[in-house]
């Protein structure tokens, strides 16, 4: 354990994200209606996805707490969760003409894992 505290004390602090992020516009839409502003955005990866980037301060990680608290986002991931396992057992079918691109292209990754 003594090792690993050392580990940490010799990375240098610049390999720390001094800025919170977030790809998911909900979240992005969220803040804003909170009167907190990313920083900067910036498109990533090979599908060049928006990040957010955000100052870290109370009042984001509150706002955040608020956002991720709710009780219908809250419902909707348990909702998501629970149609994930029914997939994964085989009890829903899904047609690919039904899902988004995203949806595809992960849908793809996973199953050349």
């Amino acid at each position: 354990m003594e090792n690993q505290i050392n580990q940490l004390n010799t990375i240098p602090s610049k390999e720390f994200d001094k800025e919170y992020n977030t790809q998911w516009r909900k979240e992005m839409e969220y803040l804003r209606s909170r009167g907190i502003e990313y920083t900067f955005a910036k498109r990533v990866g090979e599908y060049k996805i928006p990040t957010y980037k955000y100052k870290k301060t109370p009042q984001l990680f509150l706002a955040l707490a608020e956002f991720y608290n709710q009780t219908t986002f809250r419902k909707n991931m348990d909702s998501i969760d629970e149609l994930t396992k029914q997939m994964e057992q085989g009890y829903i079918a899904v047609k690919a003409e039904d899902l988004s691109e995203p949806e595809k292209k992960l849908m793809l990754a996973n199953d050349t894992e």
